[in-house]
């Protein structure tokens, strides 16, 4: 039931985005509209293929606002996100070749909250490590880190960069673990930063599920 309910509001917002119209690149209200839809499908996605069909949502949502940086975020976390739903999948390699690019052009949008694209880009190497970790774990950590030490400074108010560092590390070997940080103490300030945030349309809120692990 849940399956098939995912699959016809997709399509009934697919086919709203398809009706005949001039680009749009302002915001207006239905803009609003489509991002708190796809947003919900988002939230309640739990499977790789459902993930890929909100991720289309938002390329479209995207290429009608394109000058909203917001769409463009989530067709790329989407992209990345499925490579940790099934770290085996043939199809992981195009997720994370999709998802670099956009990464790389959301820098270029006047609007886009930095530190937010240097997470995800940090996410996204984080994916490319689990996918190949004797090759990428070595070529990609120092990055990984240095990205999220950039989007912590960048904005200290943002809690993905915080546990998202901390569940990195807490994951590498001893001898490259670094040891500057507490991971209790950054759980804690992440957990805090998150009860500041809720749904919206203006910037992610994503991560809180990384306080659970252990």
């Amino acid at each position: 039931m849940k399956t098939t309910f995912f699959i016809t509001t997709t399509i009934m917002l697919c086919m709203t985005l398809f009706t005949p119209a001039h680009a749009q690149t302002v915001r207006d209200a239905q803009y609003e509209e489509f991002m708190q839809q796809a947003l919900r499908r988002l939230d309640s996605a739990a499977t790789v293929e459902e993930l890929q069909q909100t991720g289309n949502l938002f390329e479209r949502i995207s290429k009608k606002y394109s000058l909203e940086w917001m769409p463009a975020y989530y067709v790329a976390y989407c992209n990345v996100n499925s490579v940790f739903y099934d770290a085996k999948s043939s199809r992981n390699e195009m997720f994370l070749t999709k998802a670099g690019e956009i990464i790389d052009a959301l820098y270029s949008y006047p609007d886009a909250a930095q530190s937010e694209i240097n997470t995800l880009k940090a996410y996204c190497l984080t994916a490319m490590i689990t996918t190949n970790p004797e090759v990428n774990g070595q070529k990609y950590f120092s990055e990984v880190i240095r990205l999220y030490e950039k989007a912590i400074a960048q904005d200290t108010e943002n809690p993905r960069p915080v546990i998202l560092l901390t569940d990195f590390e807490r994951q590498l070997p001893p001898f490259v673990r670094p040891d500057k940080r507490n991971p209790d103490e950054e759980k804690a300030k992440a957990a805090v930063l998150f009860e500041k945030e809720a749904p919206n349309i203006e910037k992610p809120y994503w991560g809180k599920f990384f306080l659970k692990r252990e």
